[in-house]
């Protein structure tokens, strides 16, 4: 039996069973570098591996490093900058549904923006590919939909301009401006039905900050900006994240202009909610990240202390309806948490911390509310076919019946349905989604001088796909 995850560990958490946790019981370091680290960021994959980032700062430059983690063991740090001497900073992280891996990270020696993405079908990285020259470098953020389009949000801090440049059909787009004004900071993100929301802050006549937003599909234009009230204060480093429901939570920093020792972090629901909530008081407290899980609870991760020498993370979460407790996890000098939710009900956090004594250099650390355990997920069994032809003179048409089982090793709650593929000598290209309870399927033709080959694959619910079967 085919599979694309490692082996279950333990017994798999359904995404129906309630939560008894409300904060991040797990930890686990999963690297170690030699020098200081700032901006790591971390993505779940479709079957629950979880993918960190970071930057790390070395005698020779700023190399983008990278590691997964299985819930038991660290991948050894891969160099996804291909050299030691790319000065690449802020990083993005995003995991497709399909299982690739996007990196992107800014260069500041000619204002570009760089992509690397990791095949799961060819189980190798890509080369490096540039996304922007000479727009800007600051901040990017990926986001992958479900039939791989890539969206790149970035901006030019000094220039003040926001960008998203977005890869549909594997042909990049030109580079579109969000910003209609002086603007930066900010984020992208992709909802279940295509919907792709994008965030960044624009300076007002006053000087202060307000959040904007704008989405767009595949197939049509960004809409214009929009402005997300705040009260009196000032936006600071707008973020991101969707869940199953589709709805787009935004998080970001309030700034009291006539105190900006700290910020008050509000959240709001995009074109759902009229509430700009307060989720968390006043305080010295920086790039609020949003995560929604597969319940649809929403996940904060805050950087405290200074902008660039942080005393480490707090953590909050709304499950059961309520805001609880925040949880802190303390650091030295951490630049920012990474955060992210999985199919299954998991979610994690990350950050790394400086180390000044022996061995001296940065530990990157990761947090998750469960522990993490790779789904897997196995090929449909007993695929069997028939052929039946009608009016072989007149209107000639051939039909062909499918049926197949589902594979007991499966589990259920996990598995969300089939791909079903045809090859007419081009390749197999897909020919119908169904779902979980469908176990048969007729496809009737009236060309009869193609010869057609069928394949079947399971979809788990993260949208992650088995190797294909043949039917014979």
């Amino acid at each position: 039996m085919k599979r694309v995850a490692l082996l279950v560990v333990a017994i798999i958490l359904t995404v129906s069973m309630p939560y008894a946790q409300t904060t991040l019981p797990h930890s686990f370091k999963v690297a170690h570098a030699s020098g200081a680290v700032r901006w790591s960021q971390c993505a779940f994959g479709p079957d629950g591996i979880l993918h960190t980032i970071w930057e790390e700062d070395t005698d020779r430059g700023h190399p983008i490093f990278y590691v997964s983690y299985d819930g038991t063991t660290a991948s050894t740090p891969f160099n996804v900058t291909n050299s030691l001497d790319r000065r690449a900073e802020r990083p993005g992280i995003h995991v497709g549904s399909k299982g690739h891996i996007v990196v992107v990270w800014g260069e500041d020696s000619g204002n570009n923006i760089y992509m690397r993405i990791y095949d799961p079908k060819l189980k190798a990285w890509q080369a490096v590919e540039a996304v922007a020259l000479g727009y800007g470098w600051d901040e990017p953020c990926p986001a992958v939909d479900a039939e791989g389009n890539i969206h790149v949000f970035f901006s030019d801090d000094s220039g003040g301009r926001a960008y998203c440049r977005s890869k549909i059909g594997g042909v990049w787009e030109n580079v579109y401006r969000l910003t209609g004004g002086y603007g930066k900071q900010g984020g992208v993100a992709v909802a279940p039905n295509g919907t792709v929301w994008a965030v960044w802050r624009e300076k007002q006549g006053n000087g202060n900050y307000k959040s904007y937003y704008s989405k767009r599909t595949k197939s049509t234009l960004w809409t214009p900006g929009q402005m997300v009230t705040s009260g009196g204060g000032s936006s600071s480093h707008p973020f991101l994240g969707v869940g199953p429901n589709g709805v787009c939570v935004l998080v970001f920093g309030d700034i009291d202009p006539l105190n900006e020792t700290g910020a008050e972090i509000r959240l709001w629901k995009i074109e759902v909610s009229q509430t700009r909530e307060i989720i968390v008081p006043f305080g010295m407290q920086h790039y609020p990240r949003p995560a929604v899980d597969a319940n649809n609870n929403i996940h904060v991760a805050i950087q405290l202390g200074g902008g660039d020498f942080g005393d480490g993370t707090k953590y909050l979460n709304n499950i059961g309806g309520k805001w609880n407790d925040p949880q802190t996890m303390p650091a030295t000098w951490p630049k920012l948490p990474g955060i992210s939710a999985d199919p299954f009900g998991n979610v994690a956090v990350c950050q790394s911390s400086i180390i000044f004594a022996a061995p001296e250099g940065s530990d990157i650390w990761v947090y998750t509310l469960l522990k993490i355990e790779p789904k897997v997920f196995y090929t449909p069994l007993n695929l069997a076919s028939s052929i039946s032809l009608k009016s072989i003179r007149r209107n000639p048409e051939i039909t062909y019946s499918l049926t197949w089982a589902a594979n007991p090793a499966n589990i259920d709650s996990l598995v969300q349905g089939y791909n079903l593929y045809v090859n007419e000598g081009s390749g197999y290209k897909v020919l119908a989604t169904v779902s979980k309870t469908t176990f048969a399927s007729t496809f009737k033709y009236t060309d009869l001088s193609k010869k057609r080959a069928f394949a079947l694959s399971t979809i788990g619910i993260g949208g992650i796909e088995t190797d294909l079967v043949y039917f014979q």
